[in-house]
């Protein structure tokens, strides 16, 4: 009897965390087996000649557990979350609006099946199957259980406070939504402290290891490719300059590659996995290339429908989690003191505070607009907010930065949010002095300094960086800072060739 009122008394956070720690397994697994499959991938561009990305210096990480283990945190925070929110909410709703009865339990059992057959629409996949068949039942069958055992008679006031404040805070927040809301998220709640840098830098840091496991082809910077039985030799060297050019690198001797072409009679088959997917006449892939590999992306994509729920997740998932954790930290702080009612009651009016009162910071300290003749007076305000809108504006009417007086002063600011808009103002600029300026940017303490410095010089359209980014690539210990260097590469013009 007492383990059972000590469940009914536990917050519902302890079942979200328990589904979490499934999500988290599960997570782990999933990014340790993609990086291995990269990591034999990259050993076979390497071998071939190829420049890898991520490079050699990260390589190594692909084989270790840690990687993997702190890039499971992204799915656990978002598709781990959803789904446990989506479970916990389906089995409230049986238990108190359908009286728990097991021939209603059949319409949640066919939503869960639906769910499970459109992540598998385009192909079965292993490892976000197992997200919806573990955590769900799980995760079902633990809130209704408690739910079971909760009492039906409360007042409805009190129901209502629990109640209100996640939606509240969601409508509150999305009157800030733009596509601007989550650059100022890092620079106002991020990039604003040391703290909010450091996981700045982590999530950076750890985030392409689970947006490599469930990339479309088109996405991923490396791509391999196989060409076979190509009848005239000129038409098998310009298939492959123009695999090459879309970063799908033809490999002679791997055995295991993403895209292989076959010609047959005046086709050409395109195969995956050992498995034909389309043929073309194979004039059609030589005027249209790039058309005909998105078509064959899109038809090897069997993550589409998982990458939609992950993003749904993360918009929703990862902040009520959020809420909850918090909730249940003041939940405990004064259950011994107040008892359980009134502390619940009292963490969700603390939550509540809590969301409004970095709304109205959020909101206050977003970057304004602010008009074209006032430019010179914001770059010289005292205020770093107004000093980036400023910086937003010059790039976005393609103004001089260098042509204000401030200029000298913002090259030597050590406001990480300022100076990664005056490289994206040193983008539009056409002055030899800032291409050098740009240039050092490279070298900047920040990775989203540096990064936005790679993406910048790409668009100045300068062939004189792709030495200097070459060489950054090189020494490189960061593959998001490698993925934007080899993006301002491509944009450049240079392209991948074999090495002696």
């Amino acid at each position: 009897m007492k383990k059972v009122k000590l469940f009914y008394t536990t917050h519902p956070v302890v079942i979200l965390l328990f589904g979490l720690i499934i999500a988290q397994v599960i997570g782990a697994l999933q990014v340790y087996l993609s990086n291995l499959d990269l990591y034999n991938t990259l050993a076979d561009v390497s071998s071939a000649g190829y420049l890898a990305i991520p490079n050699k210096n990260v390589m190594g990480r692909l084989q270790e557990i840690g990687p993997a283990f702190w890039g499971g945190l992204f799915f656990t925070f978002t598709v781990g979350a959803g789904i446990c929110l989506g479970a916990m909410a389906s089995a409230w709703i049986w238990v108190r609006m359908f009286l728990g009865k097991k021939i209603n339990l059949a319409f949640f059992l066919l939503l869960w099946a639906g769910v499970m057959i459109l992540v598998n629409s385009n192909g079965f996949v292993l490892m976000p199957t197992l997200y919806f068949l573990i955590i769900a039942p799980v995760v079902f069958s633990l809130t209704a259980a408690r739910e079971s055992m909760t009492e039906t008679r409360s007042n409805r006031l009190k129901r209502l406070i629990h109640f209100i404040p996640v939606p509240l805070l969601a409508l509150l927040w999305f009157t800030q939504f733009d596509n601007q809301m989550f650059l100022d998220l890092r620079d106002n709640l991020l990039l604003s402290n040391n703290y909010g840098r450091k996981f700045s830098h982590f999530y950076y840091t750890y985030t392409l290891y689970p947006a490599e496991a469930f990339k479309a082809l088109n996405q991923k910077t490396i791509k391999t490719a196989g060409v076979k039985n190509i009848q005239a030799n000129s038409t098998d060297q310009r298939i492959g300059k123009l695999l090459t050019a879309y970063d799908y690198l033809p490999l002679s001797d791997a055995a295991d590659v993403d895209l292989i072409i076959h010609q047959k009679m005046d086709h050409l088959i395109f195969q995956s996995d050992n498995h034909p997917v389309f043929q073309i006449p194979t004039n059609q892939f030589l005027a249209d290339p790039r058309e005909v590999l998105q078509k064959f992306s899109a038809q090897c994509d069997r993550y589409a429908a998982f990458r939609q729920f992950t993003f749904l997740s993360l918009l929703i998932g990862f902040p009520i989690s959020i809420y909850m954790i918090l909730h249940a930290v003041f939940y405990y702080l004064g259950y011994f003191i107040v008892g359980r009612s009134t502390s619940a009651l009292t963490a969700s009016i603390i939550c509540l505070l809590i969301g409004v009162m970095v709304l109205v910071s959020f909101q206050l300290n977003r970057s304004r607009s602010i008009q074209i003749p006032n430019i010179a007076d914001a770059l010289s305000s005292a205020h770093w907010q107004t000093r980036v809108a400023a910086l937003k504006l010059i790039e976005q009417k393609k103004l001089e930065i260098a042509s204000y007086e401030t200029y000298p002063d913002l090259i030597k600011n050590q406001t990480p949010q300022e100076r990664y808009w005056l490289v994206r103002a040193l983008a539009v600029s056409r002055r030899p002095d800032t291409f050098r300026d740009l240039l050092e940017f490279l070298n900047d303490d920040n990775l989203n300094v540096r990064t936005m410095a790679f993406y910048s010089l790409g668009l100045r359209q300068d062939s004189r960086a792709i030495g200097p980014i070459l060489s950054k690539v090189e020494i490189s210990d960061n593959w998001y800072e490698q993925m934007y260097a080899y993006k301002a590469l491509r944009a450049l013009g240079w392209k991948q060739t074999r090495s002696p």
